[in-house]
C-alpha cells in the first residue's frame, strides 16, 4: 500500500505541467504570495517532488499558472491533515481514475473564492509605530498563534489584510490590542463551529443523499458545484442577518441592565 506522501505525489503528477503557454509568469516570491504560502514552502514542495520545478531562464526560475494551481491544491491537502479518511478518499479516487480536481471538487465548490485573499506585509517598525508599547512579546505570540502575523524575513506577512484592517479600526476606536486578540480567539472557535454546521448541512442533504459512494462522479460534481455557488452567498447572508439580530439583542440587553441599575440607585433612600 502506498504511503500518503507517495500517493499524493502520484496524484499530483497527473495534473497539468508548466508550459510557455500558461497565461501568467511568476517569480518564486510572487508565486508564494499569490498562493498564501511562503518561499520556503514552495522550495520544500519542490524538494519533495510535489511541485514541478520552474522553467530556468539563465539563473532565474519562472513559474506559471499551473504551478499556482498545483500549490493551492497542495495547501488544501495539507490543511486536511492527512487523516485516514482523506487517504482513503485519495486511494479510491486513484483506483477510479479520477483526477485531483475531482477529489477536491466538493471542497472547492464550497470554499470557492472566499479564501483567496492576497496576503500583505508590514515592517516591524511600522507595527511598532501603530501599536506602540502594546506591541509586546506576549501580544506578538498571540497574533502569530492566530495566524494574523507571520515572520517573513525582515517583514511580517499579513495573511488576511481585511481582518488586519478591521482589527486596526477597532484598536483605533479605543479597544486594547490584547483584548482584541483574546476575543478573536473566542470568535474563531465559535465561527468554526458555525461553519462546520453549515458544511455538514449541505453535505448531508446534497451529497450523501445522492448515493453511497464516498465521492460522486464527475457529472454530479459539476452539478453540485453549481448548487454550492448559489448557496454560498445565501449562507453568508443568513449568518450576517443572524449576527445583526444577535448584536441588537445583546446591545439592548446590556443597555437595559445599565438603565435598571441606574433606576435602582435612584430608588434607594438618601
Amino acid at each position: 500500500m502506498s504511503t500518503p506522501l507517495t500517493l499524493l505525489q502520484r496524484l499530483l503528477q497527473r495534473g497539468e505541467q508548466p508550459s510557455a503557454e500558461d497565461a501568467r509568469e511568476y517569480s518564486v516570491d510572487e508565486l508564494a504570495r499569490a498562493a498564501g504560502s511562503s518561499v520556503r514552502n514552495v522550495r520544500a514542495y519542490q524538494d519533495r517532488g510535489l511541485l514541478p520545478p520552474p522553467e530556468r531562464r539563465g539563473r532565474v526560475g519562472v513559474y506559471f499558472d499551473s504551478h499556482l494551481k498545483r500549490l493551492r491544491l497542495i495547501n488544501q491537502l495539507l490543511e486536511r491533515g492527512y487523516s485516514s479518511a482523506n487517504i482513503k478518499e485519495l486511494l479510491e479516487a486513484w483506483e477510479q481514475g479520477r483526477d485531483l480536481d475531482h477529489v477536491l471538487g466538493l471542497d472547492q465548490a464550497i470554499i470557492g473564492e472566499w479564501n483567496l485573499e492576497t496576503p500583505g506585509s508590514i515592517g516591524f517598525d511600522e507595527l511598532r509605530a501603530i501599536f506602540g508599547d502594546e506591541l509586546n512579546d506576549r501580544v506578538i505570540d498571540k497574533a502569530q498563534a492566530l495566524g494574523l502575523l507571520l515572520f517573513d524575513g525582515e517583514c511580517m506577512k499579513i495573511p488576511s489584510p481585511r481582518l488586519f484592517q478591521a482589527g486596526l479600526e477597532l484598536y483605533r476606536s479605543g479597544i486594547p490590542l490584547e483584548a482584541l486578540l483574546d476575543h478573536l480567539g473566542e470568535l474563531r472557535s465559535d465561527t468554526e463551529h458555525l461553519a462546520a454546521g453549515i458544511v455538514r448541512l449541505i453535505v448531508t442533504h446534497l451529497v450523501d443523499g445522492r448515493g453511497t459512494d464516498l465521492l460522486p462522479g464527475a457529472p454530479d460534481l459539476q452539478e453540485l458545484a453549481k448548487v454550492f455557488l448559489r448557496l454560498r452567498p445565501l449562507a453568508e447572508h443568513v449568518v450576517q442577518v443572524e449576527l445583526a439580530r444577535g448584536l441588537k439583542l445583546s446591545a439592548n440587553e446590556m443597555l437595559g441592565e445599565r438603565v435598571g441599575e441606574m433606576l435602582r440607585k435612584l430608588e434607594k433612600p438618601s
